[in-house]
C-alpha cells in the first residue's frame, strides 16, 4: 500500500516533469542551463527514431519494485514500450507478467494480462501505461512525442540547482535538481548527446505522512515508521535513428 501509494507519487512528478525542467534557468559552464536544455529538446525533436532499455528502482522501507523495461519510437505514431515487475519485500518475492503499449500505426494498444485493449488515443494508452509501469511508458515517450500532460512542478516555490556534473554508467551527464515540500527531482542529462540518462525522485518520510494521511482520509493514523520514498529511473543502450519497421511495433501476442 505505501509502496504503490509512492510511486503513483513519483509518478506524477516525473511525468510532469521533463518538459518544465528542460525550460528553466540556473547556473552554468560554457553552455547555460537555458542552452542545454534547450539542446535536449531539439535533439528529441530532430530524432526520426529512438529505442533503448532500462530500470526503474523504487524504495520504501523494505519493500521494492524493480521495473525493467524496454523502448522503441519512431515518427510519426510508432510505439511500443514493454516491461515486467518484480515487487520484494520481507516476506516474499512477486514476478508480474510481463505487459505493453504500442502502436503500429493502426490504433493503440494496451496488454496488462487480459489481452489486448484498444484505447482512444496515444494519449490516453500511455497515460494508463506509465501508471501500471511504474513510469516507464511516460518520461522518454512523453519527451520524443512533445506531449503535454501538464506540469506537476510548475508554480512557485520549486528551486532549481545545477549539482557538479556526474556520471551514469559511463555517460558524462549535466545534473540538474528541483526541491519543494519534501520532494527532490535530479536529472542527469548526457553532455554529448544532450539525452536524458537518469531521473531520480525522493519523497521524505514527513511528506509521505501527509500523502498517506490524505489517502485514508482520516480513517486510520500513518505509521510513524515510514521512511522516505526513492524511485531511480535510468536508460541505457540508447540507439538513435535506427530504421524500423511496422512488425517491430507489435508484441509477440499483439495484433
Amino acid at each position: 500500500m505505501k509502496l504503490a501509494i509512492g510511486i503513483s507519487a513519483a509518478i506524477m512528478l516525473l511525468s510532469g516533469a521533463t518538459t518544465e525542467v528542460l525550460s528553466n534557468d540556473a547556473a552554468g559552464d560554457n553552455l547555460s542551463p537555458n542552452q542545454i536544455f534547450e539542446k535536449a529538446q531539439e535533439n528529441y525533436a530532430s530524432l526520426t527514431s529512438y529505442s533503448d532499455e532500462g530500470k526503474i528502482v523504487a524504495t520504501m522501507d523494505d519493500d521494492s519494485t524493480i521495473t525493467t523495461f524496454t523502448i522503441r519510437l519512431a515518427r510519426a505514431n510508432f510505439y511500443i514500450i514493454g516491461w515486467q515487475q518484480t515487487i520484494e519485500s520481507l516476506y516474499s518475492t512477486n514476478n508480474i507478467q510481463a505487459q505493453a503499449v504500442w502502436s503500429s500505426g493502426a490504433g493503440n494498444f494496451l496488454e496488462m494480462g487480459h489481452g489486448p485493449q484498444n484505447e482512444e488515443s496515444r494519449g490516453i494508452a500511455l497515460a494508463k501505461a506509465t501508471e501500471i509501469s511504474g513510469g516507464a511508458a511516460g518520461t522518454i515517450p512523453r519527451t520524443f512525442f512533445n506531449m503535454q500532460w501538464g506540469d506537476q512542478l510548475g508554480g512557485s516555490g520549486f528551486n532549481q540547482t545545477r549539482q557538479p556534473d556526474g556520471k551514469v554508467g559511463d555517460v558524462d551527464c549535466y545534473v540538474f535538481s528541483r526541491e519543494s515540500q519534501g520532494r527532490t527531482k535530479t536529472l542527469w542529462i548526457g553532455r554529448r548527446d544532450f539525452l536524458i540518462h537518469q531521473i531520480q525522485t525522493v519523497i521524505s518520510a514527513e511528506a509521505m505522512q501527509i500523502m498517506l494521511a490524505k489517502v485514508m482520509n482520516g480513517d486510520h493514523e500513518p505509521s510513524s515508521a515510514i521512511h522516505c520514498f526513492t524511485v531511480t529511473e535510468t536508460h541505457t543502450n540508447i540507439v538513435l535513428n535506427k530504421q524500423f519497421f511496422r512488425s517491430d511495433f507489435i508484441p509477440a501476442n499483439g495484433e
